[in-house]
């Protein structure tokens, strides 16, 4: 098989490569290429072309890949995003270059979703800090933490794709009333689903959860600033579990630290791995996890499938199940 599969996945960020192997089998060979998650300098993307060289396609779990980088790899015919967000391409140099981009909308909604929950669980009712008094300084009573429940109370989504309607369809299950903001879903869809359709400054001044589901793209960038903060409850807590671009970081830590929102959680942040200096390591009421939301065993399988599959079928010549351009 003259084609082989670039799985661009490291340690930290590990690809089910035996199902994405299993998808491509007497299609393609695979190889395991270690692509930093971060940009390249030109040196580095140097580097990491000749370590490409060759390749047909690409399974992007970790790495960027923008025109310089793609201009080095002309045999590449296939990029398969690993998740839904496709900013890590640069999709309109890959269109110009005839090289397809692929994704997996949907295959990580149910593992965002729980992460989305588990956060705001652990937000009104303090869970981690009660843990971490419990065990470390062997607290009992000074360690209980006195949190709030989420029934009846008002979860605001701004975006509903796959990933918001499934927390909605959770939050419901609390006895959470819930309510979206998406420009791009009409109210009927909303409403059939129990959710109440807002404008997004309506949304933020009457939620007590704000939960991001929106993608990167120029129209969402710090599309939660401090004029967006200052529109929110004193008491409304903000979940990111999306894209780290949604959000103005110091906009959010002078918020914490000024007690104009009560908490956030954040598993995604605006450049990973993030600046040791940013104020948010020095904010309040803030709870940090590792852009962990997609890493499920159940997640990952699903995933690696997909996009293995996707590649097949671009490199027999078909189309495949989730283009993007």
């Amino acid at each position: 098989m003259a084609n082989w599969i670039a799985l661009a996945g490291t340690q930290e960020l590990p690809i089910a490569e035996e199902l994405a192997v299993a998808a491509l089998e007497g299609i393609a060979n695979t190889r395991t290429v270690p692509l930093p998650y971060k940009k390249l300098t030109p040196e580095e993307e140097a580097h990491w072309a000749k370590e490409l060289a060759g390749a047909s396609g690409i399974l992007l779990r970790s790495g960027y890949l923008p025109d310089s980088l793609l201009a080095l790899l002309p045999d590449l015919k296939v990029v398969a995003v690993h998740g839904a967000g496709v900013d890590p391409v640069d999709v309109e140099a890959c269109t110009k270059r005839g090289i397809k981009v692929t994704n997996a909308p949907g295959a990580n909604a149910n593992a965002v979703a729980e992460l989305v929950l588990g956060l705001m669980l652990s937000l009104l009712r303090g869970i981690p800090q009660a843990s971490q008094s419990a065990m470390s300084e062997k607290a009992w009573d000074t360690a209980r933490v006195t949190g709030g429940e989420l029934k009846n109370r008002t979860l605001g989504l701004v975006g509903f794709g796959q990933i918001g309607k499934r927390v909605a369809k959770i939050a419901q299950a609390f006895g959470m009333d819930v309510a979206a903001s998406d420009p791009a879903v009409t109210e009927d869809v909303m409403n059939a689903e129990g959710v109440t359709s807002m404008p997004l400054e309506t949304l933020l001044n009457k939620s007590h959860i704000i939960s991001l589901h929106a993608p990167a793209i120029p129209a969402t960038k710090q599309m939660i600033n401090a004029d967006a903060l200052r529109q929110m409850r004193k008491d409304a807590l903000l979940i990111n579990c999306a894209r780290g671009a949604l959000v103005d970081e110091a906009a959010l830590a002078d918020a914490l630290c000024k007690g104009k929102i009560a908490g956030a959680a954040l598993d995604v942040l605006d450049g990973e791995p993030p600046d040791p200096n940013s104020p948010l390591y020095q904010a309040p009421n803030l709870l940090i996890t590792p852009h962990m939301a997609g890493s499920t065993l159940e997640c990952l399988n699903t995933i690696a499938a997909t996009c293995g599959a996707d590649i097949a079928s671009v490199l027999m010549g078909q189309m495949p199940k989730h283009p993007v351009n």
